[in-house]
């Protein structure tokens, strides 16, 4: 059995929770796509959370699902056990609800770094093939994983279990991810909001003087359609935000849009509107920051 570490679209350093900045954040999305061999509909991202992660569809495990890279699996969020894949029955003044996209995005992330499955200094995860003896870049274990994927028994690949990582339900510490992202995604969300805010801005200039190169065209319409996109999915908590950004995509998107005008018209609005945002929710950023300063960790754990 061995112990390797493997990068999934992060930086050495670069924490797994708070975003430092929206233009990477857009960029992983399509980079996840690649590397993990999802589509969109089967990730979930978060402006609390560095990095899209699977989406488990009614809890159920990821085995079957079509595009999956076989190399993928060595990553441990590959592998939630139930307790993870399940989403949590919320109570709220209104009712009881299912946790929200945001709140398991955050507990995972929690998880994954409590855990040590995820490694900050080395921005690396925890190789589970490699637990296993078995190597994701052989084209025979591949294979194998393939033919597994598809339904055919394999003995190592279904021993494969990463649940004992975890704190046992029976202790009394294992809710402390829950906790800790019911109590935090709201101040993390707005926190990522401000900086998604702050790049929004940058990325309506780079576009406003030319440069597509951060959203992967050569094209202004699409360039302004697909800046659009990345707003919306990072502010889509702000309801009457939301209808102003959808009134925009909806005028991005039209077949008769000229890109140098949408560029002139449509740009200036966006960041009119993220520069509100940002002065908005800077404080909570500043308050967020703040708790995570080396002399607040410090005391902490004094």
């Amino acid at each position: 059995m061995h112990t390797r570490r493997v990068r999934y679209l992060l930086q050495p350093g670069e924490s797994l929770t708070l975003p430092e900045r929206i233009i990477p954040q857009a960029l992983r999305v399509g980079l996840a796509r690649d590397v993990l061999g999802l589509d969109d509909d089967h990730l979930v991202t978060s402006p609390a959370v560095s990095i899209p992660l699977p989406r488990y569809t009614d809890g159920a495990p990821l085995r079957g699902t079509p595009g999956v890279r076989p190399d993928a699996l060595r990553y441990p969020f590959m592998w939630l056990p139930e307790a993870l894949r399940d989403r949590y029955d919320i109570a709220t003044d209104e009712g009881t609800i299912p946790e929200s996209d945001d709140a398991w995005a955050l507990r995972i992330a929690f998880e994954m770094w409590g855990n040590g499955l995820y490694d900050v200094d080395s921005g690396g995860w925890l190789d589970i093939l490699a637990l296993y003896d078995l190597d994701a870049d052989d084209p025979a274990t591949q294979d194998r994983i393939r033919s597994w994927w598809n339904g055919v028994d394999d003995p190592d690949l279904d021993a494969i279990d990463i649940a004992p990582i975890f704190v046992p339900d029976d202790n009394e510490d294992s809710d402390w991810a829950s906790i800790a992202s019911l109590a935090l995604v709201e101040s993390f969300e707005h926190a990522s909001m401000a900086l998604s805010a702050l790049d929004t801005v940058a990325l309506c200039e780079l576009v406003s003087e030319g440069d597509l190169t951060p959203l992967g065209t050569s094209d202004p319409a699409r360039a302004v359609s697909s800046l659009v996109r990345v707003a919306r999915s990072r502010f889509a908590s702000q309801p009457e935000i939301s209808a102003l950004l959808n009134h925009l995509q909806t005028q991005a998107d039209r077949q008769t849009a000229d890109g140098p005008t949408l560029v002139g018209e449509i740009t200036p609005q966006l960041s009119e509107i993220a520069q509100g945002l940002y002065l908005a929710y800077q404080p909570v950023l500043a308050e967020v920051a703040n708790s995570f300063s080396d002399e607040n960790l410090a005391t902490t754990g004094n």
